[in-house]
């Protein structure tokens, strides 16, 4: 299995408002410009269920292709899961996570900096901006393999010292108190109106919203 690095953010989900959301996720990927049938259909009807024990559980999305996305040639793999007290003590409520997963052997310059490939940083980027217009209660982050979910894990947890563990991340009004104190020696970021914008400047190089 490949090493992943993902776009993610997450929904206050249940079953009364699932289908919404997966419609909304389905006119996102057609935004990012993924229209392929047979991962669209991973998404089309999908529902929570009832596990064994009584709790809930709601997963989708093991297939990977490989598209071009922005001009480049990705490996993408769509993926959302559902996460309950049952995963997450401190929370009071379910949350869907939604991601697009990508090989990190195929976006990085090399495995020992994790330095994004140039060609490809504008590409995610565009991604991420795409995501933000997705309605959601956390943000939209860019982690890779040790930091996937963690930022949002922190926020739920109130583990405020890890809600910095991403590469990058669109911050929206409702989060920006959390991401006041800045280290810009390791960050650069943008505020805006309504949203905050952070990237990792070890990862990115440069500014990646000044080329989107």
């Amino acid at each position: 299995m490949p090493e992943y690095s993902q776009i993610q953010t997450y929904i206050k989900c249940d079953q009364s408002n699932i289908k919404e959301i997966m419609h909304d996720f389905i006119n996102t990927l057609n935004e990012c410009g993924i229209k392929d049938a047979q991962i669209i259909s991973a998404f089309s009807g999908l529902e929570w269920e009832m596990d064994e024990d009584g709790s809930m559980d709601v997963s989708g999305g093991e297939v990977t292709k490989e598209l071009v996305i922005g001009g480049q040639l990705l490996h993408i793999r769509p993926f959302v899961m559902g996460w309950t007290s049952k995963n997450i003590q401190e929370s009071q409520q379910s949350w869907l996570e939604i991601s697009l997963l990508f090989w990190t052997e195929e976006i990085i310059q090399c495995q020992f900096d994790y330095v994004l490939r140039e060609e490809h940083r504008s590409v995610i980027w565009k991604l991420m901006q795409e995501f933000s217009y997705f309605p959601n209660q956390s943000g939209v982050y860019f982690t890779n393999e040790a930091t996937d979910g963690r930022p949002w894990e922190a926020l739920v947890q109130n583990e405020l010292d890890n809600i910095w563990m991403f590469d990058a991340a669109i911050i929206n009004k409702g989060n920006m108190n959390y991401y006041q104190a800045i280290d810009e020696s390791i960050f650069f970021s943008n505020l805006q109106e309504n949203e905050l914008l952070i990237a990792r400047k070890e990862t990115w190089v440069k500014e990646p919203w000044r080329n989107s």
